[in-house]
């Protein structure tokens, strides 16, 4: 993993690169190491990224200087991923030099530790997991994460479009890319993280972020829902009363799924919209079809 992606997107600095541009990292849970700290190594695994956090800085600084650097070197020599050091400390020339000494990545945040912990194994088991990628507009609407398919030339990017100005966010165009994280949902970016270009055809390609700003895109967004675009059949039958919802099953995980057909005068950034919006009714318990049939019973 290269380290100046992994510290941006960790909102971490470097305070010693060890001349390395890639960080190794086999363990995709970051632990702090205050027992190690005190020379206790059983049960450790070196292959974790290490935090210091303010209880173990206060226990580095309550030892003579001597004992300070043994505890350091002790830890170093196992030769663990990186050391971060966490809550904004300060006065760390000491871990700078062991560093620099023994070849170690040392790296600083201003996170606590507890949360810079999750935020970071968060982070590699994403990264590490298991993924898919599928062709399509991922979009956040209305909270809920819409994946936008269809044949090409039907309008997928252009109803993205309209979605974006009335509200929604953007994730990624063209390639999404599908991570199953270890809690069993679904997480879905750009390809490339941080690119947030678009293709419209007959203007070319653009750049959500910059034309929209930050507040009409998402870095990832969970998958909720799939919308497929179609093109209009005069003979084919569509769902009415929505009954039936159908599901697609994306590695191992039911995604619920509609088909909307596109034709002269339906407004699909309005439908793809109530479609969010009945989703989010959905997990909340509501059923409408129930609802309205039961009307019918009661009579």
């Amino acid at each position: 993993m290269k380290l100046e992606m992994f510290c941006l997107n960790n909102n971490l600095d470097i305070l010693n690169s060890a001349n390395k541009s890639d960080v190794y990292i086999k363990e995709i849970h970051a632990v702090r190491c205050g027992l190690q700290l005190t020379g206790f190594f059983e049960y450790f695994n070196p292959g974790h990224i290490c935090i210091i956090g303010k209880e173990e800085f206060a226990y580095l600084n309550s030892l003579d200087e001597n004992k300070r650097d043994e505890a350091i070197i002790n830890l170093l020599k196992l030769r663990i991923p990186a050391l971060i050091i966490s809550d904004n400390l300060k006065e760390v020339d000491f871990l700078i030099k062991l560093c620099k000494k023994h070849k170690c990545i040392l790296l600083s945040s201003s996170t606590d530790a507890a949360s810079l912990i999750y935020k970071i194994s968060a982070y590699l088991g994403y990264t590490n997991s298991e993924w898919v990628g599928l062709h399509g507009v991922m979009m956040e609407v209305y909270g809920v994460g819409v994946l936008i398919r269809g044949i090409s030339g039907i309008g997928k990017s252009e109803v993205a479009l309209e979605i974006i100005k009335r509200g929604g966010r953007f994730v990624a165009d063209d390639l999404v890319k599908i991570v199953k994280i270890s809690d069993g949902k679904l997480i879905c970016s750009s390809m490339k993280e941080g690119t947030y270009f678009m293709e419209i055809r007959g203007l070319g390609i653009i750049d959500v972020k910059v034309l929209f700003g930050v507040s009409s895109i998402r870095i990832q967004k969970e998958l909720d829902l799939i919308v497929d675009l179609v093109p209009w059949n005069a003979h084919a039958t569509y769902d009415r009363l929505g009954d039936k919802i159908q599901f697609e099953n994306i590695m191992g995980v039911n995604i619920p799924s509609y088909k909307i057909p596109v034709s002269i005068g339906r407004n699909i950034a309005a439908l793809i919209e109530a479609a969010a919006i009945r989703t989010r009714a959905t997990f909340m318990g509501f059923d409408f079809t129930n609802d309205f049939i039961s009307q019918f019973d009661d009579k």
